[in-house]
């Protein structure tokens, strides 16, 4: 049976989380293709209220409401689940203003596979592609002062670039009377303190005559002058208990054969399996990218550094720096494909972060705050 799970102890709930613990205005975020919340929970450590989520699929929805009942910066959110195309900006702005309030930053990524390099790469011809006019007509008829646009590296080179120039005049000129100053970024989360290699495009949009101009990295691999080196799979799996132990369901791994187990087993870190085609971890290496798999194969981890086994979704949570107390709704593949298509939620911190201080003009969270928040302590010990 499906079920929530969140493999929460009570030293690993959110620790005196409030809804003023960041100073100053608190700023509101309408979320569009929300996924399992990756980047809402990164914007929520940033000092972002969550008042509208989005997404078609079913499990995602039911892990954000989930959430909401956890965290108290999701509780005035509206979570509709269904075709975006069905929902109407109108619609979004009568329950912000309903609650007196003002929507400050759009956030959101159109499903990634149709421009992903690991997928068909049919960008705009892929119904998935379309995805992307549905932001734009969002975006235009909410008007938002600023918005953060995500998505995968391989946006830049779908269709010789076409399809990612004609991307950045929608988000700059969503209807005839809307302007935005644009800004793209192209960031990898390892930077950002997270355990894994992910390579994506940022874009974020500004109407208030203020821009981000830089999102500092805090990561290097070699550390100097206080900055921190690349998190490790090492750091990411600190302190998680083994598979089974405490949540019978998203910690829990594929079943092997035998010739599957005998196969992984004699994986050198680092390695790929010719037949499944994911990697070895490397426990003092960042993460390869997680990926979500395919819905039809049931989707699939990376093989363990140290087991011969796939690594189970909260281990693979682990290198996406979701809190161990978030939620996921669903079992195997579901959880899984969730998972893979998030946003890791310290980098939506550090992007959540400098939004509000270089648009909004609020004072910057702590790096350390961020990490507390998302309780990602493991991976600095």
């Amino acid at each position: 049976m499906d079920r929530c799970v969140s493999m929460r102890a009570d030293n690993e709930s959110p620790r005196k989380i409030s809804r003023d613990d960041t100073g100053g205005r608190r700023l509101n975020v309408v979320s569009l293709f929300s996924g399992a919340g990756g980047l809402d929970v990164g914007l929520a450590a940033a000092g972002f209220d969550l008042l509208f989520e989005n997404d078609i699929n079913s499990y995602c929805c039911k892990t954000l409401e989930a959430a909401g009942k956890i965290l108290p910066q999701m509780k005035d959110a509206e979570i509709v689940c269904g075709d975006i195309k069905n929902i109407s900006g109108t619609r979004i702005l009568q329950h912000v203003r309903a609650l007196g309030k003002e929507v400050d930053l759009l956030a959101g990524g159109p499903p990634c596979q149709a421009f992903s390099v690991f997928g068909n790469r049919k960008g705009r011809e892929d119904a998935r592609g379309q995805m992307v006019d549905e932001y734009f007509r969002i975006l235009g008829e909410i008007a938002p002062p600023a918005f953060v646009f995500e998505n995968v590296f391989g946006l830049l080179t779908v269709q010789n670039g076409e399809v990612f120039k004609l991307v950045k005049e929608k988000l700059a000129h969503p209807t005839d009377t809307l302007e935005y100053d644009i800004r793209v970024f192209r960031l990898n989360a390892v930077d950002y303190g997270v355990p894994q290699f992910r390579d994506r495009i940022i874009i974020i949009g500004s109407r208030l005559g203020t821009n981000v101009t830089d999102i500092p990295k805090v990561a290097f691999v070699n550390p100097k002058e206080g900055q921190l080196r690349y998190r490790t799979v090492r750091d990411g799996l600190r302190n998680l208990p083994p598979p089974n132990a405490r949540s019978p369901s998203i910690h829990t791994g594929r079943v092997h054969g035998d010739a599957v187990i005998h196969r992984y087993d004699a994986m050198e870190p680092g390695a790929r399996d010719v037949h499944t085609r994911i990697n070895r971890l490397d426990l003092d290496r960042p993460s390869f990218t997680i990926i979500c798999g395919s819905e039809h194969s049931g989707g699939k981890g990376h093989v363990h550094p140290t087991e011969p086994r796939e690594v189970t979704p909260r281990e693979s949570a682990r290198m996406q720096t979701f809190p161990d107390w978030w939620p996921f709704y669903g079992v195997g593949r579901h959880a899984i494909r969730q998972v893979g298509n998030a946003v890791p939620a310290l980098l939506a911190f550090a992007i959540g972060n400098e939004i509000r201080s270089q648009i909004f003009g609020l004072k910057k969270i702590a790096f350390k705050r961020g990490v507390r928040f998302l309780g990602q302590e493991h991976l600095f010990q």
